[in-house]
């Protein structure tokens, strides 16, 4: 099923015939998709996401979400792909990656792969001075600004007092959050977010969908966790076997229990616990 695009808002993510492949050690058989020496994970996926678009990316383990995200975000070897990915018009290539990553903020599953500083400041403060620098921005060297863009960032993600804490002590929820406000502080058009309701207690969980669903951005999460899909976005991507296998309406797609059940999906939690669907 197609989505529904809306015209009047400008298209930021353009994704034309897109597949992957990884090299792979194992041996490759003939009945294998790909060539030989590989294995491809993404296979033909095309889809559009306009401005201010909040879409969930959903599908069982393998089915390719986090690959379609980094390819998006510039962080896969354009080698191993083929089609076209444009961001906010551009397409990706080798000559612009690293303009094109400073539209999209990334935020990875593990927070520990985004927290590597001996302070939260240090952590979110990285990003902004970089993307400064780059564009010889004179703030980079100015320190009022840089603290009040972290200050800024951290209480966009409900954190505060928590410049100088050293994020190897923080609480999960807190790290997440943490990471969250590390991108932030460049302000990025575009946001992706790799599982980020995991290992949340259930009060951080509601607490980062209300968060999200405040940023008027282009937000696209790939999850496991259905009931934040459910609640955050309108449109939902399902991916199985690296390919698109329904792309529309986030609440009809997860209300559809065959549909679900078929692509190794369950309903969300919400309408298991009370074996209710809503019309």
């Amino acid at each position: 099923m197609e989505s529904k695009i809306n015209l009047e808002n400008k298209i930021t993510i353009e994704i034309s015939n897109l597949s992957f492949k990884y090299p792979s050690t194992r041996k490759i058989s003939s009945f294998d998709q790909g060539a030989k020496g590989f294995k491809e994970v993404l296979h033909e996926i095309s889809f559009i996401v306009s401005e201010g678009e909040k879409v969930s990316l959903i599908g069982p383990n393998g089915a390719g979400k986090s690959t379609l995200l980094l390819n998006i975000a510039g962080l896969q070897e354009i080698k191993h792909r083929k089609g076209q990915i444009k961001i906010c018009g551009t397409e990706l290539n080798d000559k612009n990656i690293y303009g094109i990553r400073e539209k999209i903020g990334f935020v990875f599953q593990d927070p520990n792969d985004q927290l590597f500083s001996t302070s939260v400041f240090d952590d979110v403060a990285f990003g902004l001075i970089n993307y400064l620098n780059k564009k010889r921005d004179p703030r980079a060297k100015d320190i009022k600004f840089i603290e009040g863009r972290v200050k800024e960032s951290l209480a966009k993600v409900n954190l505060k007092n928590v410049e100088n804490e050293m994020p190897y002590f923080l609480s999960f929820g807190e790290k997440k959050l943490a990471a969250f406000a590390t991108v932030l502080s460049y302000d990025p058009e575009i946001l992706i977010l790799d599982e980020p309701s995991s290992n949340l207690d259930p009060s951080n969980r509601d607490n980062f969908i209300v968060l999200l669903k405040r940023f008027d951005k282009t937000i696209i999460v790939a999850t496991h966790d259905l009931d934040l899909a459910y609640d955050f976005s309108e449109r939902a991507i399902v991916l199985n076997g690296g390919r698109i296998v329904f792309d529309g309406n986030a609440r009809e797609v997860l209300k559809d229990k065959d549909f679900l059940n078929a692509n190794n999906l369950a309903l969300p939690l919400m309408f298991r616990k009370y074996n209710d669907i809503p019309n």
